[in-house]
């Protein structure tokens, strides 16, 4: 076997490939191992969540944690949170959820058109697809990321 091809299998022992838009690229199986000790994979993410370890990270958008990790809770079956990368489209200090029968979702920090989001909550348990942190760390994620900031999820 010609030693780029071994080099190759090595490497896909370790990661995942993950197909983005058209183009593969690889992703840190659970446990870390990506950027400055995440799960995610690049620099230029402002928020990281890896929901299989429910942790999740803020970072600088050059590839340093500045925040986390922090305990999360996301989607239940049947309501999972997507995976992939999201560009933060609006923030909303106290949203109240017009599809879940008013239920508070503080310091909101919206990232797909499917009004999924960061917020403080209980991260006992599920949600129906938002990210749920705990009051402080969703203020922090509220207080970091704006609009056109770009964040990774993965499993």
């Amino acid at each position: 076997m010609p030693t780029g091809r071994v080099a190759v299998s090595v490497a896909a022992v370790g990661l995942g490939v993950l197909q983005l838009g058209g183009i593969a690229s690889a992703a840190p199986t659970a446990g870390g191992g990506g950027i400055d000790g995440t799960s995610c994979t690049d620099a230029r993410i402002k928020a990281c969540v890896d929901l299989s370890e429910n942790r999740a990270w803020l970072l600088d958008g050059r590839g340093d944690v500045v925040h986390g990790p922090v305990v999360n809770s996301h989607g239940s079956e049947g309501h999972e949170t997507p995976t992939g990368d999201f560009v933060i489209q609006r923030k909303e200090r106290h949203h109240v959820s017009q599809e879940y029968e008013g239920a508070p979702m503080p310091y909101a920090v919206f990232f797909d058109n499917s009004g999924r989001a960061f917020h403080g909550g209980s991260t006992e348990r599920q949600s129906a697809g938002c990210v749920r942190l705990g009051m402080e760390d969703a203020k922090q994620f509220f207080e970091h990321l704006n609009p056109n900031d770009r964040v990774q999820i993965v499993e």
